[in-house]
């Protein structure tokens, strides 16, 4: 019998968890309405170091690599959170169905892996998110990660979190979104790292993003992308007509 939707974001947002109230529903809301498939999720071919218990990880790959690894480090008592916020159409700018369908399987896998209440986190996010440019007649389902997407460093701390380290393909600057979250927990003590996919742990320190702590951060940020009535991102882009003007349907 294929899972629901409903059923698999239950599992990967258990309500015994303090952290499943982040976990995005969004892409959950799509698989019976899409009749997505669990495709096998292949084990995690990177290397991922045993980091200690007082340490949140957020994954930044591709989307099936990061459920992938998302896997490995429940494996290792990590909690997964999805934070993949948009949904896909035909034409999409960002391609989600191999993430819809790992998240489906990767559901079958932690259904059998014990992860303690209280486990820290690991969130997921899509490193593609901003990838592509929308055209006309497109789907942009195009997404950025704000402040509000993560725990504050207050609830980190009280739940025992004393540092974070980015998992991502290779040691790069974090991106501007995710810049004001990390400089948010950074200037709350948390100890920041990086790891690179089979490369060492080192220390982050970010700098101030573009609009840090500034109130209209969040409407500039949104500017160009597309939300939709589920609550994330993704919408059709207008076609031009004769006059040159489109509207939004």
């Amino acid at each position: 019998m294929t899972m629901s939707g409903e059923r698999c974001y239950a599992i990967w947002a258990p309500d015994d968890s303090p952290w499943s109230a982040w976990a995005k529903p969004v892409p959950f809301s799509q698989l019976d309405k899409l009749g997505v498939k669990a495709r096998g999720v292949q084990a995690f071919d990177g290397r991922l170091p045993r980091f200690a218990a007082d340490t949140a990880v957020i994954v930044e790959l591709d989307g099936r690599d990061g459920v992938r690894a998302a896997l490995a480090l429940a494996d290792q008592g990590w909690r997964p959170v999805p934070l993949f916020n948009a949904t896909t159409a035909p034409k999409a700018v960002v391609d989600l169905v191999p993430v819809l369908e790992s998240l489906l399987a990767g559901a079958e896998a932690l259904e059998g892996i014990t992860i303690r209440p209280h486990a820290p986190p690991a969130f997921l996010i899509d490193a593609r998110r901003m990838n592509g440019k929308p055209a006309p007649g497109a789907y942009d389902n195009r997404s950025i990660v704000l402040p509000q997407d993560f725990p504050s460093a207050t609830m980190l701390i009280a739940r025992g979190i004393r540092t974070v380290v980015l998992v991502q393909d290779t040691a790069w600057k974090p991106r501007q979104d995710l810049s004001h979250v990390l400089l948010r927990w950074q200037q709350a003590g948390l100890e920041l790292r990086q790891e690179p996919l089979n490369g060492d742990v080192e220390k982050l320190v970010v700098t101030a993003p573009s609009l840090f702590r500034k109130a209209w951060h969040r409407m500039i940020a949104l500017l160009g992308l597309r939300r939709n009535n589920v609550g994330g991102f993704g919408a059709a882009v207008p076609e031009a007509t004769a006059s040159g003007y489109g509207g939004y349907g």
